[in-house]
């Protein structure tokens, strides 16, 4: 079994409207949320064994206050998952060494829900109906060993949590 999980940064600020898009950073109500989300993990007890990140400024923030709160063994930002699609965020989890059993993806929309929806096999007309907000976390588990046999519409959603929901 593994797991992945496709996070959508938090909210980000904007305050100044001459600060290019990559460069935002988040608004003070997008580290509350997001420390919302982290007591969710912690209470699950997940941790992640690698994780992508975009490179913009909002992911990293994100990710920065998750990983003081949340295990995470291996790292990787990257500027190629800013505005990507999701067939390249799939592209590169197919390439993930078997050793890595829980993923997680910090990225932007519309790629995360792009994403779900051309991994999960049930629940689509529902999922579909959902906003992927800021913050938000999907888990999706797939029945492989290796995530190079990872094929559409093959995972399990079992989990879409937003902010909204523990406030």
């Amino acid at each position: 079994m593994l797991n992945l999980y496709v996070m959508r940064h938090s909210k980000s600020s904007w305050n100044d409207h001459n600060i290019n898009d990559f460069e935002r950073p988040l608004s003070n109500r997008g580290k509350k949320d997001i420390k919302l989300i982290i007591a969710f993990l912690k209470k699950k007890k997940i941790t992640f064994d690698l994780a992508y990140i975009s490179s913009s400024k909002r992911t990293k923030q994100t990710f920065k206050i998750l990983k003081n709160n949340i295990s995470c063994k291996k790292i990787i930002y990257s500027k190629k998952f800013y505005l990507c699609s999701e067939s390249f965020i799939l592209n590169t989890i197919k390439n993930i060494k078997k050793k890595y059993k829980n993923i997680l993806i910090v990225n932007h929309e519309p790629c995360c829900k792009n994403l779900v929806l051309k991994l999960i096999r049930k629940n689509k007309l529902s999922f579909i109906k959902k906003k992927f907000s800021t913050s938000a976390i999907a888990k999706l588990v797939f029945s492989i060993e290796n995530w190079e046999n990872l094929k559409n519409y093959s995972g399990n959603l079992t989990l879409f949590k937003t902010p909204k929901d523990f406030r």
